[in-house]
């Protein structure tokens, strides 16, 4: 399946038509381990109504994350942008799949 590499926030924010407000949220799915009370195997997904968004490890790239909305292409984000994204998700009601 192609990827690609964003490089910058502003496509990240018209891809998933996000707006430039960031609230912080603490954890993320993937920085749990095996053991852990909240710990979610990959992919992570989180649902707002019909739309989902699909998060999971690039395990070409150690350290980068493959992010795909609904059944639009994949993208690969690095772990900045990653967690910038996720952050913008939740703000704007999605929530993550149990």
């Amino acid at each position: 399946m192609p990827h690609i590499v964003l490089k910058s926030k502003y496509i990240i924010d018209k891809y998933f038509n996000l707006s430039q407000e960031n609230k912080s949220a603490k954890t993320f799915p993937w920085d749990y381990q095996i053991g852990d009370e909240d710990f979610q195997k990959e992919p992570w997904i989180l649902n707002k109504g019909k739309e989902y968004v699909t998060i999971e490890k690039n395990i070409d790239n150690k350290g980068f994350f493959y992010i795909k909305k609904n059944e639009e292409r994949r993208l690969s984000l690095n772990p900045i942008q990653i967690k910038s994204t996720y952050k913008q998700l939740i703000e704007f009601g999605y929530k993550l799949r149990k």
